[in-house]
């Protein structure tokens, strides 16, 4: 019998993202304060709310990386830049 095709296609458990989402929000959080930019200002710039930077910076939301793009555009940094620093966290 062939195993089935849609158990890979199951999203990860939180557990499994863990690392890679605190880094995350790690490296967006430091950037911001290093950039000198508020909570505020990081949300006009992006067009969410300061709850939910709040949220992530916190990593209690998984940000999708359609919000991780907006944050790496106000920062004047690339997503691929933006994650490589998350990466360097891990």
């Amino acid at each position: 019998m062939m195993p089935s095709l849609s158990a890979p296609n199951k999203p990860l458990p939180r557990t499994a993202l863990e690392p890679v989402c605190e880094a995350l929000a790690n490296a967006i959080r430091e950037r911001r304060t290093d950039s000198g930019l508020s909570l505020n200002r990081l949300a006009e710039f992006t067009n969410l709310s300061r709850p939910m930077i709040r949220f992530i910076e916190n990593n209690e939301r998984i940000p999708t990386v359609d919000t991780v793009a907006r944050i790496s555009r106000a920062f004047g940094i690339s997503l691929s830049q933006l994650v490589a620093e998350a990466e360097k966290k891990l």
